[in-house]
């Protein structure tokens, strides 16, 4: 750094120093601006990282939730199930009642039991006849209104049995018919509860799933947007880094003793008064117009956003 002085008869002097730069500071200088420029020539979308794939995808999943996956409800995916569940009735209970088909278990009592039964004693109705015919022919009567009367009272007494125990057996056959249909309507009764409560399980087994299901795409949704914003991150931070080494330099830069290097002017008259002003551009305005400047958006300064 160079000095001059100057003393003129009224005790006035004028002193100039010389600022020398070193060659060194000059071609940092140099370097920090050929950054600036070219950081500030590159395009401003350089320095934003695009969505990545993994967002991409995961935005077209979120698009598609709720939709529908097929129209074919045998299809792997298919929602098809889900509108018909909707659309289809309620699942109920048949009512069985004990009169139907109740003829069907007559047959079996009537044919084993009634007919059975109503032939033996018709067999035992004839041999009444036959020894009641016996004793009458014992006794010499073969005519006369005695031995009318007395066929004629048993042929009513065998009526009346017969009839009597028809009566019963048919009694006897309707309770037990009555009690075997009413069995077996009570268990298709049950069979149709029993149905209709497997339907529901059925309905909010599918209902449960479709939840699982649709819960599991958000959740893989959410892990393809959260990996690809973490991707993204590191794109952002890779396209960053030039200017983030550039504002360090900078920031350096800026940090070490500039006005050692600066020159100035200095007038003074006697003891009384002195003025001194910096000559020129310092180093260290330098240093701050280029943090300034590197300041611009886009350049990662202090007034990046």
């Amino acid at each position: 750094m160079a000095k001059k002085s100057k003393t003129n008869a009224s005790n006035t002097s004028h002193t100039v120093v010389t600022p020398t730069t070193p060659d060194w500071l000059s071609n940092m200088t140099q370097s920090l601006n050929l950054g600036i420029q070219k950081v500030g020539g590159a395009s401003p979308y350089d320095y934003v990282a695009p969505v990545s794939a993994l967002e991409n995808q995961a935005a077209k999943g979120a698009a598609n939730l709720g939709g529908q996956r097929g129209a074919d409800a045998n299809t792997a995916g298919s929602d098809a199930w889900f509108s018909k569940l909707l659309n289809g009735p309620a699942p109920s209970v048949t009512s069985a009642s004990l009169l139907d088909n109740l003829s069907s278990y007559y047959s079996p009592f009537r044919k084993e039991v009634t007919d059975s039964a109503m032939a033996d004693f018709d067999a035992d109705a004839g041999r009444t006849r036959a020894s009641q015919d016996l004793a009458i022919a014992g006794q010499g009567a073969f005519g006369g209104s005695g031995a009318a009367l007395t066929k004629s009272l048993t042929e009513g007494e065998l009526a009346r049995a017969r009839s009597t125990k028809l009566s019963q057996l048919l009694s006897e056959m309707f309770t037990v018919g009555a009690g075997l249909s009413g069995q077996d309507a009570d268990r298709r009764q049950q069979a149709s509860a029993a149905s209709a409560q497997i339907a529901a399980q059925d309905n909010q087994m599918k209902l449960q799933a479709a939840n699982d299901r649709a819960a599991s795409d958000r959740a893989d949704i959410a892990t393809q947007a959260s990996v690809g914003a973490q991707l993204r991150g590191a794109d952002q931070a890779m396209r960053q880094a030039p200017i983030s080494t550039l504002n360090s330099q900078i920031e350096m830069f800026s940090g070490l003793p500039l006005s050692l290097f600066s020159g100035q002017t200095t007038d003074s008259q006697g003891t009384s008064s002195s003025t001194t002003r910096e000559t020129g551009a310092s180093l260290g305005e330098i240093a701050s117009l280029i943090s300034s400047i590197s300041g611009f958006p886009g350049l990662g300064g202090k007034g990046a956003k």
